[in-house]
């Protein structure tokens, strides 16, 4: 997934997502489905808002692989969510962008194609007089044909350190901080 996006391909993928949203508005329009209508809505804003703030985090390499995923890849569905007081992250990108990429990519291949796959990659900006972290979570959702024992030599070349907080049958759980300056 280390595709360069232009112009005309970022835009040609924004309009097909969002054709696709209102194509689901007057779907449940003309069912009668006010309700579902309102959380298409509420759900799209939220989305729009965390892209906005993933935007902001100084990380461009991390903020355009995140945003074009979902466009290039078709074993795994990835969400953000962006937490808390963003610091800039610029210090940390290619540390970042090295860690995204190995994980998300590893999930990708490793996922079975005979099911729904979800990640939910969460940064959690915590701030105090002490110190400023980056918290991150990749937070998978789906069957992954990779044993836990099998990720422990990929999750251990990865700077900073990477944890494996949950792992089962359809669910892992890994994270990572990054200590802001």
């Amino acid at each position: 997934m280390t595709k360069q996006w232009d112009i005309i391909d970022a835009l040609r993928h924004t309009r097909h997502d969002w054709l696709n949203v209102i194509q689901l508005i007057k779907g449940n329009l003309a069912l009668g489905r006010y309700d579902r209508i309102e959380q298409i809505i509420d759900e799209v804003t939220a989305q729009s808002l965390n892209e906005s703030k993933l935007s902001m985090i100084s990380a461009p390499t991390v903020a355009t692989f995140l945003l074009t995923y979902n466009w290039q890849c078709t074993e795994m569905k990835i969400d953000v969510d962006v937490i808390g007081d963003i610091k800039p992250l610029s210090a940390h990108e290619d540390m970042l962008y090295r860690t995204c990429q190995t994980l998300i990519n590893q999930m990708a291949e490793s996922s079975s194609s005979s099911s729904e796959n979800h990640l939910l990659v969460t940064f959690l900006f915590t701030n105090n007089e002490y110190n400023n972290e980056c918290q991150i979570t990749f937070d998978y959702q789906g069957t992954l044909q990779m044993k836990k024992e099998e990720w422990q030599p990929i999750v251990k070349k990865l700077v900073p350190e990477v944890n494996v907080l949950e792992w089962n049958e359809h669910e892992c759980v890994l994270q990572t901080t990054f200590t802001i300056n």
